[in-house]
């Protein structure tokens, strides 16, 4: 329930609103039962809108406009509050959503510690692996096995007709054809690998060739031979290769920390807050609550979700890496 400031006393249960704070000091613009608005109010209310919004009020009919606009919005609200609707569920319910967006922006919006240099370069060298990668190939192949050489290379003929981006016949012929238990299921899928994945999974030969490789969607003319079998390769991308110093990511590390540490305050203040206001749930009936997934479209007004408002999640993500 709301209170309409009007004395010293407020009945418990209540809040008590102010709906016009006193005056500033100087000349008055305008007065009503119960407040008044100075020169200075309204010039500070001037001063903290957009350049564009301040340019419709340059004449005196026009602040006289918004005088008489602020105007009726105070009367109408005294008149809200006269027929009882301080005590509406929905009033009531915006006004508890408003402090508590107000009390999140004054406790971890506004307030944001410096991060010390000390865990800047700690948290650089424990993630270094995505600042710092290797350039990536990613193949689709077709493989046989050594005495499978004819098949092999029936199938690099196939696939040299097939046209430069049509990655789904080529998919096809991987999936029909290829002997590789790892990718076939994949439909010949090799994904993102380095230089040395390459070289280490399947063979320095296929490492090699990969390189000769220049436009994505071409296919090797030629069949590539390891020792495990033949390959029918085509290029699906590549990965520039990533080598970023902590000066380079240092900002972006210094609000990933900020928000991780914002976060962390939050529940801890959140944890001391139920505590200290006697927070208690029974999980039993919570067990047992219906929630009716047949019935009509709701609206998310009083006694609905109340709104779930942490502090923005506005840390950056790690850099990615460009692919062509």
């Amino acid at each position: 329930m709301l209170a309409v400031a009007c004395s010293n006393r407020v009945p418990e249960g209540t809040v008590p609103v102010r709906l016009t704070p006193a005056p500033s000091p100087g000349p008055t613009v305008v007065s009503f039962n119960g407040g008044a608005f100075a020169a200075a109010d309204l010039e500070k209310r001037f001063a903290n809108m957009s350049p564009y919004a301040r340019a419709r009020y340059q004449t005196v009919e026009q602040r006289k406009e918004f005088v008489e606009a602020l105007m009726r919005y105070e009367v109408l609200a005294r008149e809200a509050v006269k027929r009882g609707l301080a005590d509406d569920p929905e009033v009531v319910d915006a006004f508890k959503k408003a402090m508590v967006q107000k009390i999140i922006r004054q406790e971890f919006e506004e307030k944001k510690p410096p991060v010390p240099e000390a865990d800047v370069k700690a948290y650089y060298e424990k993630h270094q692996s995505d600042y710092v990668k290797p350039a990536m190939t990613r193949l689709s192949h077709v493989f046989f096995t050594t005495e499978n050489k004819a098949k092999a290379e029936g199938a690099l003929k196939a696939a040299l007709k097939l046209e430069l981006l049509d990655y789904a016949a080529f998919a096809k012929l991987a999936r029909e054809n290829s002997q590789e238990p790892r990718t076939q299921p994949i439909e010949g899928d090799m994904r993102f690998l380095s230089d040395e994945e390459l070289t280490t999974q399947y063979g320095p030969e296929l490492a090699a060739a990969a390189k000769e490789l220049t436009k994505v969607g071409e296919v090797l003319p030629r069949l590539v031979e390891t020792k495990a079998g033949y390959h029918v390769i085509k290029l699906q991308g590549r990965q520039v290769a990533l080598d970023l110093t902590l000066d380079q990511v240092k900002q972006n590390i210094e609000s990933i920390l900020t928000n991780e540490r914002k976060m962390e305050r939050y529940k801890t203040q959140l944890g001391e807050l139920f505590k200290q206001y006697g927070v208690t749930v029974n999980d039993a009936v919570v067990a047992q609550l219906k929630v009716d997934m047949q019935g009509g479209p709701g609206t998310m007004g009083p006694g609905g979700a109340p709104p779930f408002l942490p502090p923005s999640p506005d840390a950056p993500v790690p850099p990615a890496r460009p692919e062509h």
